[in-house]
């Protein structure tokens, strides 16, 4: 694993110190790369050029684009995950929605190992999202039947093997998406109910204080969350259908048509965007010249 600071210096895990980012791609076209998955969710690749994502033919399974085109079912999950990440060792971290648990699979699938399914005794409720900082730990939202009046979604902190588990944060409106900001120094939340962008400022023992709204969008939704190598803020607007990008001070820099209704998540492969459209059954490729943040390309 390359280092933060190293890769930042050297240009090779984010923007030069003072590079000025290029203009969001609002006119940009989505290509199509891949199709039949049943729920597309969950894109993310892996150091090698892996593509995995979820619900690939049918609900349940995690899906892989080889380099090479090739796409196949990886496995199955037993239940049916949201949210994956990939991790420093390249196991792929899931968030089952419907196993309510954290799974770790092998980059091969032939092992689906529980890493967490409740706090302090609590069962989970449905997980959507998961997202990794700079140490490992595994940031997981909890979303199942939470609204606006009955605000029970949460977000906890796994260490990286699992067991110990951290309440981040709870009385969320349905926790979504999530993104370490590249500083480490706080953890931004889709706020799916309430049509928000949320932060807290992350402490050393992994709990969330001084909750700050960063942008209330006027209209539905928002779902899954990353950072680029500026640190800009990419947002899957759900059901209107579009990629918005946000400062971290919460200005709206700018949006792209995702090509489709339903848009779940997104992830980068250099400098191309990969957006997950649930409404198509498809993941959408942009060419949006920059890369995903720093950290994010190091786990």
């Amino acid at each position: 694993m390359i280092g933060h600071t190293i890769a930042t210096v050297l240009g090779l895990g984010g923007a030069l110190p003072g590079q000025a980012p290029p203009p969001i791609p609002t006119d940009a076209k989505p290509y199509p790369v891949v199709a039949d998955i049943e729920f597309a969710e969950g894109p993310i690749f892996d150091a090698r050029g892996n593509l995995y994502f979820v619900n690939y033919l049918r609900n349940g399974t995690i899906g892989v684009k080889t380099p090479d085109g090739t796409v196949r079912v990886l496995c199955e999950t037993g239940g049916r995950a949201n949210g994956l990440e990939i991790d420093g060792r390249g196991y792929i971290i899931a968030a089952d929605y419907a196993g309510r648990r954290v799974l770790r699979i092998s980059p091969d699938g032939s092992e689906v190992k529980v890493l967490a399914d409740s706090y302090r005794g609590t069962p989970f409720l449905g997980l959507n999202d998961v997202c990794l900082d700079q140490a490992g730990h595994i940031y997981a939202s909890q979303c199942e039947n939470a609204t606006v009046e009955n605000p029970i979604g949460a977000v906890y902190r796994l260490s990286p093997d699992g067991t110990e588990v951290v309440l981040v944060a709870d009385r969320i409106a349905y926790a979504n998406g999530l993104a370490v900001s590249p500083d480490q120094r706080r953890l931004f939340v889709a706020e799916s109910e309430a049509n928000r962008v949320i932060a807290f400022d992350l402490q050393p023992d992994g709990t969330g204080t001084n909750r700050q709204t960063i942008h209330q969008f006027p209209d539905a939704t928002v779902d899954g969350l990353m950072f680029d190598e500026f640190g800009r803020l990419w947002v899957a607007r759900w059901t209107h259908g579009t990629v918005d990008v946000l400062s971290q001070e919460g200005e709206l820099l700018g949006s792209l048509d995702a090509g489709g209704t339903q848009v779940t998540n997104l992830c980068w492969w250099e400098t191309q965007l990969y957006v997950t459209v649930a409404g198509q059954h498809s993941i959408h490729r942009f060419d949006v010249g920059c890369r995903a943040d720093a950290v994010s390309r190091e786990q």
